[in-house]
C-alpha cells in the first residue's frame, strides 16, 4: 500500500482533531491565564535625554485563536508504523490590545504615561512530527509532537497621552515600548500558547480511522 492513501486517513483524522480543538483552545487559553494576561512587558530606559519606566498589561485577544489548518505532509511508511509532518496554521479572529503606563522623566519635570496597543491580522504558523500505525484494518493518529510555532502579524500601533514638554520624547517612547511588547508577545505565543495547543492536541490522540 502506498503512502498516499495514509496521508488521506491521516489528513480525515486531522480534520475532525482541528474542529475538537477550536472548541477548547479558547477556554484552555482564559483557564491558564492568558487572556487576560496581566504582566507582558515592563523595564526602564534611557531616551535621549532623559529616562523612561513602563508597563504593558491586560492583553486580550490571544484566547480566540482558531486552527485554520492542521495538513499532513512528507508522510513515510516502515512497515506497520507511520511517520510525517504535520503543518500548522491559526489565527486570531480577534486584536491584541494590552494598556500600558508608566512614566518619563528629565529632571526636574517628571510626566506620568498612559496609553495602548492594538495588534491586527495576527496568525500562528508552524509544524510538528507525527506518529501514526497501523493495527486491525485500522490507522491510528497516535502522536503529534514538538510542536514549533511562530507568531505574525499585519499592523501593531501604539497610542500614549500627550507629554506637554517633553512631547519630543513620544517618538522614542513608542518605539521602546512597542517593541518590548511586540517581543513578549511572540515569545508568550512561542512558548504558553504553543504548549496549551499541543497540551490540547495530546489529550485526544490517538484517533483512528477505518483502513477500509
Amino acid at each position: 500500500m502506498q503512502s498516499d492513501p495514509f496521508a488521506t486517513l491521516i489528513n480525515q483524522i486531522l480534520q475532525g482533531l482541528t474542529q475538537q480543538l477550536n472548541g477548547e483552545i479558547g477556554p484552555a487559553i482564559r483557564s491558564a491565564g492568558y487572556d487576560p494576561y496581566n504582566n507582558v512587558a515592563s523595564g526602564s530606559a534611557s531616551i535621549g535625554i532623559g529616562s523612561a519606566s513602563y508597563s504593558v498589561s491586560d492583553l486580550t485577544g490571544v484566547s480566540s485563536l482558531q486552527i485554520t489548518d492542521l495538513v499532513a505532509t512528507n508522510i513515510t511508511a516502515s512497515g506497520t508504523n507511520i511517520s510525517g509532518q504535520v503543518n500548522f496554521q491559526a489565527v486570531l479572529n480577534s486584536p491584541l490590545c494590552t494598556t500600558l503606563g508608566g512614566s518619563v522623566e528629565v529632571w526636574p519635570i517628571d510626566i506620568g504615561v498612559s496609553g495602548n496597543i492594538r495588534i491586527t491580522g495576527c496568525s500562528i504558523s508552524g509544524s510538528a512530527q507525527l506518529n501514526a500505525s497501523i493495527s486491525n484494518n485500522q490507522l491510528c493518529l497516535n502522536s503529534i509532537s514538538n510542536l514549533s510555532a511562530s507568531f505574525n502579524y499585519s499592523d501593531a500601533s501604539i497610542w500614549i497621552n500627550d507629554l506637554g514638554v517633553l512631547n519630543y520624547l513620544l517618538s522614542p517612547l513608542e518605539s521602546l515600548i512597542l517593541d518590548a511588547a511586540k517581543g513578549a508577545i511572540r515569545s508568550l505565543i512561542s512558548s504558553q500558547i504553543d504548549s496549551i495547543v499541543a497540551q490540547q492536541i495530546g489529550q485526544r490522540l490517538p484517533q483512528c480511522a477505518s483502513l477500509g
